[in-house]
C-alpha cells in the first residue's frame, strides 16, 4: 500500500511539470504559488460561509434579514424590525381578512403607490399622512385568507432601498 502511495505521489508531482501540450513549464514560483492557494482559501471562506440572518417564523409567514443589519423583535401579534445604528423601524402583522380589497378599502386612491413586486410577492403600497404609519405594504395568502403587513412611521419613499429588504425578507410558509 505504501508503494503504490509513493508511485502515485510521483506520478502526480511529475504530471505538475506538463502542462496540456507535454512541454514542460517553467519553474513554479514558490512565493506566487503561497500567494494563490492563500487568495483561493480566502475566497472559499468567504463563498461558504453565509451572511448570518435573524429568522423569524410565525405559523403562516417568516421574516429573515442578515443580522449584521437588522434585528427582529417578536410579539404575540406583530413582530418589530430595526435597522441596527439607526431610527429606521419596520412593523410586521398579520391578520385575517376575506380579502385583500377589503383591507386596503380605507386608503383614498390619491395614497396608492405602484406596487412593489418582489420574486412572486406583489405589494399593495400605501401612504397615509394621517394614519400612525406612514407607509404600509400588503400581501395576501389567498389559500388561508389572511393579510401580511409591513408598516414604518420612517419611509415615504417605496424606492427605499431597506423598504424593498424588508419586504424581500418576509415570506409565506406552507
Amino acid at each position: 500500500m505504501r508503494n503504490i502511495l509513493l508511485i502515485l505521489a510521483f506520478i502526480s508531482v511529475a504530471g505538475m511539470g506538463c502542462n496540456a501540450n507535454g512541454k514542460t513549464s517553467e519553474p513554479a514560483n514558490e512565493e506566487t504559488e503561497t500567494k494563490n492557494v492563500e487568495a483561493n482559501v480566502e475566497q472559499d471562506n468567504e463563498e461558504s460561509a453565509p451572511e448570518p440572518e435573524t429568522y423569524y417564523h410565525y405559523s403562516d409567514y417568516q421574516i429573515t434579514l442578515p443580522t449584521e443589519k437588522w434585528e427582529v423583535d417578536i410579539a404575540y401579534s406583530n413582530s418589530g424590525i430595526r435597522k441596527k445604528g439607526s431610527k429606521l423601524e419596520f412593523e410586521v402583522k398579520h391578520w385575517d381578512s376575506p380579502s385583500l380589497e377589503e383591507t386596503i378599502s380605507k386608503y383614498p386612491a390619491e395614497s396608492r403607490h405602484d406596487d412593489i413586486v418582489i420574486g412572486d410577492y406583489t405589494w399593495k403600497v400605501f401612504t397615509d399622512d394621517n394614519d400612525y404609519f406612514k407607509m404600509c405594504c400588503y400581501i395576501y395568502n389567498t389559500e388561508k385568507k389572511y393579510v401580511v403587513r409591513v408598516a414604518t412611521d420612517n419611509i415615504t419613499d417605496p424606492t427605499n432601498p431597506d423598504l424593498h429588504e424588508v419586504l424581500e425578507g418576509v415570506r409565506f410558509v406552507d
